[in-house]
């Protein structure tokens, strides 16, 4: 085999292994962020689980198909999430039949929403794995005493500690990406609550209970919470991507916990009641009342 075939085969097979964990990553999030949701509504089942169709195509594409996009890895993340967004759009069409209007144009962007978030968390989990060192440094047994007094006479630091440091920042991504996974399930959360709250086509809809009250708090807090701790953990071990990640989507949230806010109104004041002072006591028969 010429070098440059070899290179050939070990790109490949770094993609390769980008594209299997994207797509696990993000057809894992999707199912649990799935599970969530339908929890939060009362809907909680483990058939929630199950993966919908244009999840299971999507990380398909992802790992039979992106391999073959490149060597770069960002290229092969921006690739799954635009599969991902073409993915949804096709879906939709075909879940409602064709071209229907605003109908379509509705499914598909939250279908678009849902499965390219997925992409996005399964896209970043991939750059971590293959950006990270193939393995650790090993010291010798026989040299650790070596290491140790260069280390104590200032010499130079020990390549142990530096490979747990290494470890423990390794742990610390699936935390980050965990968070993620529940904050964005819990973002998604706010205005399905809020729909299913307000939404009636022939009569008003009724006031929010005391428990879609308590379900819209526990949602936008504990999604804050994740999505807040996500940010920090990435902040300490200096994850340049994931605290953009996590400060874009906990801006979103807070944007969306105001928006979806439930009862209507919580945030906003009442006006104060406009006294006129001005106006003389009015009778209704002296004719002299403000406005006839």
């Amino acid at each position: 085999m010429s070098a440059g075939e070899g290179s050939a085969a070990k790109s490949y097979t770094r993609a390769r292994r980008q594209a299997i964990v994207t797509g696990l990553v993000g057809l894992i999030g999707m199912s649990i962020g799935t599970l969530i949701v339908t929890g939060l509504m009362g809907g909680f089942s483990l058939a929630s689980l199950v993966p919908q169709p244009e999840v299971l195509i999507w990380a398909a594409v992802v790992v039979l198909l992106l391999p073959y996009v490149g060597r770069s890895d960002a290229r092969l993340a921006l690739a799954a999430v635009a599969a991902a967004l073409l993915i949804a759009a096709a879906t939709a069409v075909v879940q409602i039949g064709g071209p229907a209007g605003g109908v379509v144009l509705f499914v598909a962007g939250w279908k678009a929403l849902t499965l390219g978030c997925a992409a996005v968390l399964g896209s970043i989990a991939g750059v971590i794995h293959v950006r990270r060192p193939a393995k650790e440094l090993l010291v010798p047994a026989a040299g650790r005493q070596g290491v140790a007094d260069s280390t104590a006479t200032g010499g130079g630091t020990d390549p142990a500690d530096d490979g747990g440091r290494r470890r423990r920042e390794q742990r610390v991504a699936p935390a980050i990406l965990f968070c993620l996974v529940v904050g964005v399930a819990l973002f998604f959360a706010l205005p399905v609550g809020w729909f299913g709250v307000y939404f009636s086509i022939w009569d008003v809809a009724e006031p929010p209970t005391t428990e879609e009250v308590a379900r819209y708090e526990w949602t936008a807090g504990l999604a804050i919470t994740a999505l807040a701790l996500a940010m920090a953990l990435a902040i300490v071990r200096r994850r340049g991507g994931l605290i953009i990640t996590s400060a874009v989507v906990l801006v979103c949230t807070f944007i969306a916990a105001f928006v979806f806010q439930v009862p209507e109104g919580r945030f906003i004041p009442d006006p104060a009641p406009v006294v006129h002072d001005d106006h003389p006591v009015c009778y209704g028969t002296t004719g002299d009342c403000p406005g006839g």
